[in-house]
């Protein structure tokens, strides 16, 4: 079971622990808390959400309650349940974005894949070290390729165009 299910878990346990007989709010809340922090952070407005929830003792809201279900219970359901739907749906986004990146990353294998073959460990590292950086300057790779053998140029080039998957792309 991934994290994501087990936190799922929790909280799907916490939603039960509200129709128990001896329910405590207060160590309900901060149990919830914790769990909803793991997921969303301290500062998450669904943590909020759960510390907010209190008893009101105004004689109006005891006097409009009295012979229905405690407010407190259906307002503690209610937002868990959101939240949990909430949470949900972030997990599934977040698998699918990580699915998108593992074939965006298994697409685009096929352009590093000719580097790896005709360049030496140390080239190779300078190359990726040039095109990581968080400010790529042209000038310094158009030394880089300057400074290839024009063979090595040509390799590269050939092996990455008649690739399959740019074949296919380009036959689109």
């Amino acid at each position: 079971m991934n994290p994501k299910e087990s936190y799922l878990t929790l909280l799907k346990q916490q939603l039960l622990q509200i129709d128990e007989r001896n329910f405590d709010l207060s160590s309900w809340k901060k149990a919830t808390a914790l769990l909803l922090t793991s997921c969303f952070g301290p500062h998450s407005a669904q943590v909020a959400a759960i510390e907010k929830i209190d008893y009101t003792y105004s004689s109006w809201a005891l006097r409009d309650e009295s012979g229905t279900n405690d407010p407190v219970k259906t307002d503690c359901k209610s937002t868990l349940a959101t939240i949990i739907k909430e949470y949900e749906i972030k997990a599934h986004s977040d698998e699918d974005h990580h699915s998108n990146k593992q074939e965006l990353s298994d697409d685009l294998n096929f352009m590093w894949l000719p580097f790896e073959d005709e360049l030496t460990g140390s080239a190779l590292k300078r190359l990726k070290a040039l095109l990581t950086k968080a400010n790529p300057v042209p000038e310094e790779l158009e030394m880089f390729l300057k400074d290839l053998p024009n063979q090595t140029l040509v390799n590269i080039l050939q092996n990455t165009l008649l690739a399959d998957k740019f074949k296919h792309w380009i036959s689109q």
